[in-house]
């Protein structure tokens, strides 16, 4: 006559032995990770490309508007020592000075 706890045993260790063999065939790590999140960050290719190409862009755009306003100032102040200079020969005062 088998005791009690021999009888205990052996059911645990088939269910072991049987634990054991899902795990083997995937189903308990399957099981595991099922509930697992992963998040990956692609963070190249194209996307990286268009990015500095759109912002090297701009920057020459900058450069050059820049450039411009610089020519601009210039011009404005060459226009204004133009108006002086003909209205000291014009021995006129402009309505607009004091």
């Amino acid at each position: 006559m088998e005791s009690n706890f021999d009888h205990e045993y052996d059911l645990l260790k088939k269910e072991l032995d049987r634990a054991e063999a899902l795990q083997k065939q995937g189903y308990g790590l399957n099981a595991a990770s099922a509930s697992a999140n992963t998040i990956t960050v692609n963070a190249g290719g194209i996307g990286v490309y268009v990015a500095v190409t759109c912002c090297a862009v701009m920057l020459a755009v900058n450069i050059f508007l820049a450039a411009m306003l610089i020519n601009h100032d210039r011009k404005i102040d060459r226009l204004n020592d133009y108006v002086t200079a003909a209205y000291m020969v014009s021995g006129k005062q402009p309505e607009n000075a004091k």
